[in-house]
């Protein structure tokens, strides 16, 4: 087994109404946010779980995850040992964006991922099945272990801009301006996922301002693309 040389880490998840989060053993404690009655966004969230913590590491795990591998920890930690890591998730692809994403009007479906892979019960459902450690262009939000200083470096979690989808996006390309890398470890796992996002609660949410369901999906999008032409797209 691996041993653990980061400093400290930290599991935080913004509770929303999913079954919970799952580990093997006793696992260890969880930083909640109660956002049951979606009074946040999920992005509000992670920014009130930053600006709490004290921790070297981060991991944000979506209210809805099950970890079978028992070594998950160890894994999801040793990229750090490298500098140049700044994130590490158990789902992620080796592309993100058309590679004629500029060349051609935009499209929403230019700014997809490709190349996704993990070790997900059904890894064969969204890409291919992963089980090793590598670099990767894009992490999938599901599970997002990041270096709290990196984030706090750029500025924070974006909340003037981004509030549930594309919050994986953006950290990639932060990481991709900054020269930094992002790896996928392939820890066995369930993410139930798709529930949340779909249910009145989130419809009806505060923080949507207004705005709806697609609008929500579409105008990251568009901003990512808008503000992230000097590393997009993105090949690993």
């Amino acid at each position: 087994m691996t041993a653990i040389n980061v400093t400290t880490y930290e599991v935080a998840s913004v509770y929303c109404g999913g079954p919970g989060i799952t580990f093997p053993g006793v696992g260890p404690r969880v930083q909640w946010i109660d956002n049951k009655d979606n009074a946040i966004s999920p992005c509000e969230g992670y920014k009130k779980l930053l600006d709490a913590s004290t921790a070297e590491i981060i991991i944000y795990i979506h209210d809805d995850v099950t970890i079978h591998d028992p070594e998950w920890l160890e894994r999801v930690l040793a990229p750090f040992h490298d500098p140049q890591c700044v994130a590490v998730g158990l789902g992620g692809a080796t592309g993100l964006g058309h590679p004629d994403l500029y060349k051609k009007s935009y499209n929403i479906w230019n700014m997809a991922r490709s190349g996704y892979t993990s070790n997900q019960t059904d890894a064969e459902v969204h890409g291919a099945r992963f089980t090793g450690s590598r670099k990767v262009a894009v992490l999938d939000a599901f599970f997002l272990a990041v270096r709290a200083d990196f984030v706090r470096s750029v500025g924070g979690w974006p909340v003037s801009h981004l509030t549930h989808h594309c919050l994986d996006l953006w950290l990639s390309c932060e990481a991709a301006r900054a020269g930094k890398e992002t790896w996928l470890v392939g820890v066995k796992c369930t993410h139930h996922g798709g529930g949340t996002s779909t249910k009145p609660a989130y419809a009806e949410a505060k923080w949507l301002k207004g705005g709806s369901m697609q609008t929500d999906h579409t105008e990251p999008h568009r901003w990512l693309y808008d503000n992230y032409k000097d590393v997009l797209p993105i090949r690993v």
